[in-house]
């Protein structure tokens, strides 16, 4: 593609304004974002919207070096131009003086002729709009968009979005927009930059700066900054050093300073609560036109965005809450208290009784929060956990003002909520009290629970059921929900439903906020365990909303519930959503070991699902590296094994899977799915007899076992039948996986078994008594996966691969090393290059790439 012609315009105008910028220092170039901007600009008018620190400039600059208008089309002339002033962007009379000068033309004094005279296509980017405030530019610019741009693009770059009618240039499609979403950095894309300034973090310190920056470049860079040689990085982010006096110098001399005194003021009224809706700002200073004024905040670029359901909440983002939390204690610390009050008096109004409690608690208000959790006790501990490091933590009083054990109950429910296991014991130890009380009891339970002991879990909560026959719906449904959700971690899938339900129905009842976004939460997971796909996502979106309703952004539970709906838009083939769904999943992980594997062994399976099975195998091999010896419940290791073993057979690497079916976590848990491990490992050695039988056990749909692994083991019964040559099992299988994957719309197991699962589709499907449209559409797509299967080519070579020379060629379709394929084949490395050697001599190839080539054409891949 050529390159762009750049240039600079000098007419008239000051020349610190006009000169193209250069890339900052360490800038990552993102293909992704250049592509959007591409795309973007086949509109007349694209407008790229970001608060400060976005890269806006930066993002532009690497763009207007390579653009490209599509395949075929002529190289674009890119001009730059520099807007930026206090008192309005003439953006009219910098778009003439970038055309005029170098147009033959044009008079020099018309925007529209010098537009229509333009010889060939133009894009000028104007960077740094801060406000279009003169009428006549106005009218000048829309007369231009109405006129038609011709062979003109703009691009204008705002911190907000100009006076200029926009809805109207939406529906003409004369305008696309990138805003934040589109600008801000990806997980991969926060390891890039971090590794162009030397930083290499392990993933939960990555997961965790990802999350506090939520992708800001300008955050992130200055994190990079401060982290680099500093000899433990993971402190940087809480530690309250060079990385926060960084980031509180640049939002408050970018953002704070610069607002109004009246918008600087709610700004910090409102840092006591980093989500809003306008009920709170009214409750919070006082005023009657919440909605008003959350409007201008979020207009005024002040790192306020609105979530996405119909709550009405806003949040602010994590590091600009710290900044002004600390700007408010520094210019008003006597209102600090008074504004927590107001807070904790709002949200116990509105049935939020875990905020309520901790407001009261920052207040210093002891006998509210003590109020609060005698009455509130069973929501605040139903199961949402938070981390929020931007947020400042109640200070527990001095020996003498905590005399009440229960307010020593009310610091651990604290700092239960934000993951202090620590934290927790220590408050527990202080209280005294009845400790087989149900409130003390339900403490035991959710600190078990914290430090990852299900079977305690149960063991507490059973005690509160057995001595307290009297107990309200909220003690029920917290012990329905700490039972569902033990149960599920332990991988009994069938007892864990019926409580998790139980739960639901009665914190709905009782209008408990955290245990019904909990117990939502927790039935997807359940449901997209058990492969009732439609229940999952609509539990999953119940969840959401319900979440959004009582403005709960920043719980653990809703990380399960993005990992739960990435592993039903897995099974439906949706990628790309799935994808996005575990990035999000893991902004909100805090950590939680599960949480953190669950969503590496989804992951793993959309790489297979890709046709990269070394990436797949480097993320779970990351996960258990990462581990560092944390326990994990008997659900999250057995499936962690599972999956690895899929993908070993997927390698060719039976006895490994075969090991970790056999040692990898608890044999009674999913059934199902090792039983479809084993009779894949047995059909790929040609023992078709004992695939069918052990795949039999679990090819019909019954309560007890998951849908998903039945659909698996219907097709390897098909699979197999064909092999026995056995038409009525063939026939069999494949009726009833059509039918269980139109119900609920699996894609994925088909997929997976490659060449031979497309025949019996095209072959036998047409045979059934009745028509399945799924079963044609599948026929006709492609799979990228091996599937364990040598398809039908190997026949064209003189000199047929070997069982550990195939595996060796599926490895070599990644970017691993033959050192790394020889560490996790368990050989040595010479092994691996004879291997190699003999593998380019079959295939007359000459290096990996042509091996790769010649293995797929002859569908050996």
């Amino acid at each position: 593609m050529s390159q762009a012609l750049v240039q600079q315009d000098r007419r008239g105008y000051a020349p610190q304004s006009l000169a193209v910028p250069d890339l900052p220092p360490g800038y990552v170039v993102r293909e992704r974002v250049i592509a959007q901007l591409d795309a973007a600009v086949r509109a007349p008018l694209t407008l790229v919207t970001a608060p400060a620190g976005w890269g806006k400039t930066a993002a532009l600059v690497a763009w207007a070096r390579s653009v490209r208008l599509g395949e075929g089309t002529e190289p674009p002339v890119v001009r730059w131009v520099t807007a930026h002033s206090e008192h309005g962007a003439d953006v009219p009379g910098l778009l003439l003086g970038a055309l005029s000068a170098h147009t033959e033309k044009s008079d020099g004094d018309d925007l529209l002729r010098a537009v229509d005279a333009l010889q060939q296509p133009h894009i000028v980017v104007v960077d740094d709009v801060r406000e279009i405030s003169d009428e006549a530019a106005l009218a000048e610019l829309e007369s231009l968009v109405r006129h038609g741009m011709g062979r003109l693009r703009l691009v204008l770059s705002c911190r907000r979005d100009p006076s200029l009618p926009l809805y109207r240039w939406r529906v003409n499609g004369s305008l696309t927009e990138m805003r934040t979403n589109d600008l801000s950095l990806t997980i991969a894309e926060t390891a890039q930059l971090l590794a162009a300034h030397d930083v290499v973090l392990p993933s939960a310190t990555l997961y965790a700066l990802h999350s506090i920056t939520e992708g800001w470049p300008a955050g992130v860079r200055l994190a990079a900054m401060a982290m680099r040689g500093h000899p433990e990085p993971e402190r940087v982010l809480d530690d309250g050093g060079a990385f926060s006096t960084a980031v509180g110098d640049f939002l408050t001399g970018e953002v704070i300073d610069p607002l109004p005194a009246e918008t600087r003021r709610l700004l910090l009224e409102t840092a006591i609560a980093p989500r809003l809706n306008a009920g709170l700002v009214e409750a919070i200073t006082g005023r009657d036109d919440g909605a008003r004024v959350l409007a201008e905040l979020k207009g005024s670029n002040a790192f306020l965005t609105r979530n996405a359901g119909p709550g009405g909440w806003y949040r602010f983002h994590p590091l600009f809450a710290r900044t002004l939390h600390a700007e408010l204690l520094r210019r008003n610390p006597e209102r600090v208290a008074e504004l927590h009050r107001r807070a904790a008096a709002w949200h116990g109004t509105y049935g939020i009784p875990a905020e309520a409690m901790r407001h009261a608690l920052l207040a210093e208000d002891w006998s509210g929060a003590v109020e609060t959790l005698d009455k509130y006790w069973p929501d605040i501990l139903g199961g949402v956990r938070y981390d929020r490091p931007h947020e400042a933590a109640p200070h527990a009083p001095a020996s003498e003002d905590a005399s009440d054990p229960r307010l020593s109950l009310a610091f651990a429910a604290e700092r239960l909520r934000v993951g202090d296991l620590e934290g927790t014991r220590d408050f527990l130890r202080r209280c005294g009290g009845d400790r087989d009380a149900p409130m003390h009891r339900a403490f035991g339970a959710a600190e078990a629970w914290l430090a990852g002991d299900p079977r305690r879990t149960l063991s507490e909560m059973s005690e509160i059921s057995a001595n307290n026959n009297q107990s309200t719906d909220e003690v029920r449904a917290l012990t329905l929900l700490d039972e569902g959700e033990a149960r599920l971690r332990l991988g009994e899938l069938g007892a864990a439903g019926a409580p998790l339900h139980g739960a639901l129905v009665l914190a709905q009842r009782a209008g408990m906020a955290q245990a019904q976004v909990c117990a939502a939460a927790q039935l997807a997971v359940l449901e997209s365990l058990r492969g009732r796909l439609r229940a999952a996502a609509r539990l999953g979106r119940q969840a959401l909303v319900t979440a959004d309703r009582f403005g709960i952004t920043d719980a653990t539970d809703l990380g399960w519930v993005r990992m739960a709906l990435a592993g039903v838009y897995g099974e439906w083939d949706r990628i790309a959503e799935a994808d996005r769904l575990l990035d999000e999943g893991l902004d909100l992980a805090a950590g939680d070991p599960d949480l953190l594997v669950s969503i590496a062994t989804v992951r793993a399976k959309l790489r297979h699902g890709s046709g990269r099975l070394a990436a797949a195998l480097e993320v779970l091999h990351t996960a258990r590296r990462e581990l560092g010896g944390a326990p994990l419940a008997p659900a999250v290791e057995r499936a962690l094994a599972l999956t690895e073993a899929e993908l070993r057979i997927s390698g060719g690497d039976l006895g490994a899977a075969r090991r970790l079916v056999a040692t990898g976590g608890d044999s009674d848990v999913f059934p199902g799915w090792a039983a479809y491990v084993d009779a894949s490992a047995a059909l790929i050695e040609g023992k078709a007899a004992a695939a069918a039988t052990t795949a039999a056990q679990f090819a019909t749909p019954s309560v007890d076992s998951a849908l998903t692994w039945t659909v698996h083991a219907a097709i390897l019964t098909s699979l197999a039948g064909r092999a026995l040559g056995d038409r009525n099992r063939v026939l069999r299988g494949l009726e009833v996986a059509l039918e269980i994957a139109e119900e609920e719309s699996f894609r994925r197991p088909f997929l997976v078994g490659g060449h031979p699962v497309r025949d019996l589709l095209a072959n036998f499907a047409p045979l059934l008594p009745v028509y399945h449209p799924l079963a044609a559409e599948l026929a006709a797509g492609s799979s990228p996966l091996a599937g364990g299967s040598r398809g039908g080519g190997e026949g064209n070579l003189v000199e047929p691969l070997t069982e550990r020379e195939l595996t060796v060629l599926r490895y070599l379709q990644g970017t691993m090393s033959n050192l790394e394929i020889a560490s996790t084949l368990y050989v040595s490395v010479n092994t691996v290059k004879t291997h190699v050697k003999n593998i380019y001599r079959k295939l007359h190839a000459g290096r990996r790439r042509e091996a790769v080539e010649r293995a797929r054409e002859l569908r050996l891949l």
